[in-house]
């Protein structure tokens, strides 16, 4: 199995190539799987089936979180999630704990909410302790 990405700005090709490309390999045993993000899955799947003969049978659209949720099947899911409820009450009694250390923090709901969000968004753009840490010397 191989793996081929096909990247360029808009309108420079990259669709036709790939079904021109999947059109010569389409009779090959190997399962054919275009990744793509969500708003493109329709618009992909129907040039697919469109444009290739037999791709029906080898060829499959993925958007990501399918290719994910597939991926999580195949390999099971020893993954622990905790829902945002739940990570509200542990804010929350983190904030109870740590009541008497914290100058500008109480334990209400608002606070709760702010922490929360905060968390959020410190993971989706990768600031850890250490990056807090060093910059707040």
């Amino acid at each position: 199995m191989s793996l081929k990405i096909i990247y360029g700005k808009a309108g420079s090709g990259k669709s036709t190539y790939l079904f021109k490309y999947i059109g010569s390999i389409i009779n090959n045993p190997q399962k054919i799987y275009i990744v793509t993000p969500e708003q493109f899955s329709f618009t992909a799947e129907r040039r697919l089936l469109e444009e290739v003969k037999g791709a029906a049978i080898n060829a499959e659209v993925l958007t990501f979180s399918r290719m994910a949720y597939r991926v999580i099947n195949e390999i099971g899911n020893n993954l622990k999630t905790i829902e945002s409820f739940g990570k509200s009450m542990l804010i929350y009694d983190l904030l109870e704990k740590s009541k008497n250390k914290l100058n500008l923090l109480g334990k209400s709901m608002q606070n709760v909410e702010v922490i929360g969000n905060a968390l959020t968004e410190f993971k989706k753009h990768n600031i850890t302790e250490e990056k807090l840490k060093e910059r707040s010397k």
